[in-house]
């Protein structure tokens, strides 16, 4: 009896790293939601936190992602398509989040969930994907580019609610 073996992951290229230093940064933010919302944090105060981190690091990351997935890949390819539809949605629920007079935590909760699968998807999916068909001279020449533009993201917003514990 033979068991199947799981193929072994793919190694990240050193091309994309920089974008999965940053995907990591943007999960911590997510946990930063949901520990904002455990603790019973001020929806106005969590709103401010996600316009000061879409303004400030997420927007420029989803632009970046998508000039390098156009350069790499066809117009037409269905990851390049999933990518800018999803990076869409993020950004409409954050116009959401922005508009609403009287948030709850569903649209933030939604954020988090969203951000943090597709994030999940871009490091499971798309990069591997990205390093078995991407030109090799394209994607080391993206590498190039990222290490030149993409500087390590600061998150400076105070107060730090994700640090306080709820009140009884």
């Amino acid at each position: 009896m033979t068991t199947a073996t799981k193929p072994k992951p793919l190694k990240r290229d050193k091309s994309l790293v920089p974008l999965s230093r940053e995907h990591h940064f943007g999960l911590l933010f997510c946990w930063k939601l949901k520990q904002g919302m455990a603790n019973g944090t001020s929806f106005e105060l969590m709103r401010q936190y996600i316009d000061y981190f879409w303004k400030n690091i997420l927007k420029a990351h989803c632009q970046e992602e998508e000039v390098i997935v156009k350069r790499l890949l066809p117009k037409d390819d269905v990851n390049s398509i999933r990518l800018h539809e999803e990076h869409q949605l993020i950004a409409a629920i954050i116009e959401l989040i922005n508009e609403q007079k009287n948030l709850n935590t569903s649209l933030i909760a939604t954020l988090q969930q969203d951000l943090t699968d597709h994030i999940r998807w871009e490091e499971r999916e798309l990069f591997p994907y990205l390093q078995t068909v991407a030109d090799p001279e394209e994607l080391a020449d993206v590498g190039r580019l990222l290490e030149h533009d993409l500087q390590e993201p600061k998150d400076e917003f105070l107060p730090a609610f994700w640090e306080n514990k709820k009140v009884a």
